[in-house]
């Protein structure tokens, strides 16, 4: 389009720009008001910022013959103004004819044309027969050439597809409104009984459901509150939300895409009884559900103990069997997948930077298979990474009655310093330490299963050092005095160590330095009370000395003598 091209308003322009309903859209009606007759098509653009929208508006506008043209819109005012004054004179002849051919000559036309024209609109009777206003307009009236023609009959019904389309619209939200406080309002209570009967038949226990809604975010579900199921101690669940809701209306089996269970708290042994992992169809009868997904829940193993914060996903098959179903922790240090099994709830354990509750240990990598029975959960096939080594073996947690464990295992390269600060931090030793580790204990709670642990340690520790005392330095001063704090390299130390809720106990102690062999045993206690003796003998290039060592003191820091 020509930018110095300049368009003014067509009659039918300016009486649009004065009626709103006559241009509607925004674009068009804000280029039409800007349009003056002086203003070009590259001003316009400058002005409004938007130069396509402005050609693509003058076109339409064009079309539609609200504009054109400076020049050609001086003929366009021309021609309305004569059509206007035809159609003065056609109103003022179409007056006359109403009155009786004796009325005044001087008001009709004096011609004989005009004459033949009025005299056929009388009958014979003298009585006027008045024309048509349609056929008058349509034969007497001049109308512009061009658009105007095409315009006028669209400009009279220009409104009436807008307003159809809003009171559609009004109509549409005003029967959602209701749809939705229909909803709201219904008494969707009278539904417990029935979903009380189909989920008892379902997970094969009793349930009560305290309430029943519908949830609409983020779409239209069934929820059910504060669900009990089975015993008290067997279990809760805060919420369940049942997705189309719509399916729970016809005739069962009902085809249930998706459940979410939210807040769910729930007893192991119940958990293993429910028919979801023992490999049974479940519910085919009543409803096929292709999915449950679990958020925010815990597994409960013996007061005390539980498994927080599990987030997981059931998947089912066809027939209503189990095919796959997972579960994780919050930070996804956990994840397990679980399948049935012949001797119960087979699981596939694996673990990244995983710390169990209440122990200072922390699991780099963890590798294990498990099986989850009543009252018992087994771990078997235990890998992982532990505290800069490897640790492997097998554990076993009964809840029968109270808290028990045992475990077996074997070490590799454990990092020393980093198991004496978990264990016992006042304890400075370094070096690598493998050997084999068998553990023991009962408990109320997670906690009191830790501190009541009871293990047998045999170890071998490589290129170490012991902080706190020089036994060498003992041994050389041979009763002089006495030798405190200090530190005592050594190529390898061997121990049996057995530790109890009250003391560890270490015995066959043997420590070979270099120059430096000691054998003996110590006692030390939870507070860090150390009383040991140690047979010390110092080989030098020209003697060897033979000294009966006593270590006692408070870790960190002990003293050594010779004397009694």
């Amino acid at each position: 389009m020509d930018p110095n091209l300049v368009y003014a308003k067509t009659p039918t322009g300016d009486e649009a720009v004065r009626q709103s309903t006559r241009v509607v859209q925004r674009n068009l009606r804000m280029v039409l008001v800007q349009v003056d007759g002086k203003t070009s098509v590259g001003e316009l653009a400058g002005k409004i910022g938007n130069p396509r929208l402005v050609e693509s508006a003058l076109r339409e506008l064009e079309e539609g013959g609200y504009i054109a043209p400076t020049i050609e819109a001086v003929s366009v005012w021309e021609e309305s103004k004569k059509a206007a004054k035809a159609e003065s004179k056609q109103q003022a002849a179409l007056a006359m004819s109403q009155f009786s051919v004796f009325g005044p000559k001087s008001l009709g036309a004096p011609d004989s044309k005009s004459d033949s024209a009025f005299g056929s609109n009388f009958s014979s009777f003298g009585k006027p027969i008045l024309p048509a206003a349609g056929k008058v307009s349509a034969e007497t009236v001049k109308r512009p050439s061009g658009a105007d023609e095409k315009l006028e009959p669209k400009d009279r019904t220009a409104g009436r597809p807008l307003l159809s389309w809003r009171f559609a619209v009004l109509g549409f939200a005003g029967l959602l409104v209701t749809l939705l406080g229909a909803l709201l309002v219904f008494p969707y209570e009278r539904f417990k009984p029935a979903l009380e009967a189909s989920l008892a038949q379902y997970l094969q226990t009793q349930v009560r459901i305290e309430g029943v809604g519908v949830a609409f975010f983020p779409t239209p579900q069934l929820k059910l509150t504060d669900v009990r199921i089975g015993n008290p101690a067997d279990g809760s669940v805060a919420e369940v939300r049942i997705s189309s809701p719509l399916s729970l209306l016809g005739n069962p089996p009902f085809q249930i895409s998706r459940v979410d269970v939210i807040g769910a708290a729930l007893a192991a042994n119940r958990f293993v009884a429910m028919p979801l992992l023992n490999g049974e169809a479940v519910g085919s009868g009543i409803a096929i559900v292709r999915k449950i997904h679990i958020d925010h829940s815990q597994l409960i193993l013996s007061d005390g103990l539980a498994f927080s914060d599990i987030y997981g996903e059931i998947r089912f098959g066809a027939d209503g069997v189990v095919e796959k179903a997972t579960f994780e922790t919050n930070d996804r240090s956990l994840l397990v997948d679980a399948r049935p099994g012949p001797l119960g709830i087979a699981l596939n354990i694996e673990g990244r930077a995983w710390k169990p509750s209440g122990t200072a240990i922390s699991f780099a990598s963890l590798q294990a298979k498990g099986v989850l029975q009543k009252d018992r959960l087994l771990i078997q096939n235990i890998d992982t990474t532990f505290l800069g080594g490897i640790l492997k073996g097998d554990w076993l947690l009964d809840w029968s009655n109270g808290l028990a464990m045992a475990g077996d295992g074997t070490l590799s390269r454990i990092d020393t310093r980093k198991l004496s600060a978990a264990l016992v931090p006042s304890l400075k030793i370094e070096g690598d330490m493998s050997g084999s580790v068998r553990l023991r204990s009962t408990g109320r709670d997670w906690e009191s299963l830790w501190s009541n642990s009871e293990g047998v340690l045999n170890t071998e520790i490589t290129r170490g050092a012991l902080n706190g005392v020089d036994l060498g330095e003992a041994a050389r001063r041979n009763g002089v005095s006495d030798v405190r704090a200090g530190a005592t390299k050594f190529d390898r130390l061997r121990s049996t160590i057995t530790i109890n809720p009250r003391q560890v106990i270490g015995r066959d102690v043997r420590m070979d330095a270099g120059m430096v062999t000691a054998l003996g045993q110590f006692v030390s206690s939870r507070d860090g009370q150390v009383e040991g003796s140690m047979a010390v003998t110092l080989q030098t290039s020209v003697s060897s000395v033979h000294a009966p060592v006593r270590v006692f003191g408070t870790l960190p820091d002990l003293s050594a003598t010779t004397r009694k």
